[in-house]
């Protein structure tokens, strides 16, 4: 079915652009592992400051120690340092069915940026597969950034029957929403499910 759909002709058609916000947050949920990396090179070469380093230790140390589901929860829109963002996934992950009902219900309504991007993280790393939930609940999905990210996750996550619909939601955002980069979240969910069906 893959091949059928997704032709070399359609992507040649539909390039993907450049230093788009959904590459940026495909990058980070493609590569599992790489903000440990990157956390372990910037604390090795010395590049953060002790006051930095203490407020890192101290916020990860709350993290680590918070036995309740909701505070975790809680904890998605805040400005964590970044460093700790890794730490907080995780700890979301071992209260993964209590947080993903609630990461699934505010997400139809959020436009908090630091909020979305904690929630993809988590939908792509956690237990239950969420596309075909996900593709149900889209329509009630107030933005269209939201929408644009969720399509990576059911990229990553989603079966081949979901292909025509992936299709149908990047030309129905590239229709829409002419001046913003909305329709890259499907078509990089497009070469992602091309890469896994193909």
């Amino acid at each position: 079915m893959a091949n059928k759909i997704l032709t070399k002709k359609f992507f040649r058609d539909n390039p993907c652009l450049k230093n788009t916000v959904q590459q940026f947050v495909y990058s980070y949920l493609l590569y599992d592992g790489i903000e440990d990396v990157a956390n372990e090179m910037i604390i090795k070469n010395g590049l953060l400051s002790n006051e930095r380093l203490e407020h890192i230790r101290q916020e990860n140390e709350h993290i680590k120690s918070e036995q309740n589901p909701e505070a975790i929860f809680q904890l998605f829109p805040k400005k964590i340092d970044a460093m700790n963002q890794v730490e907080l996934i995780s700890k979301a992950l071992a209260f993964d069915e209590v947080i993903f009902p609630m990461v699934i219900e505010k997400l139809l309504r959020s436009n908090h940026h630091i909020f979305i991007e904690n929630s993809m993280r988590f939908l792509a790393k956690s237990q239950r597969n969420s596309s075909l939930l996900l593709q149900e609940k889209y329509f009630e999905i107030r933005s269209p950034y939201v929408q644009s990210l969720i399509c990576l996750i059911i990229g990553l996550r989603g079966e081949e029957g979901c292909i025509s619909w992936m299709m149908d939601r990047f030309f129905e955002m590239k229709k829409l929403y002419p001046n913003e980069t909305y329709a890259e979240g499907p078509l990089i969910a497009l070469h992602e499910l091309n890469c896994r069906f193909s």
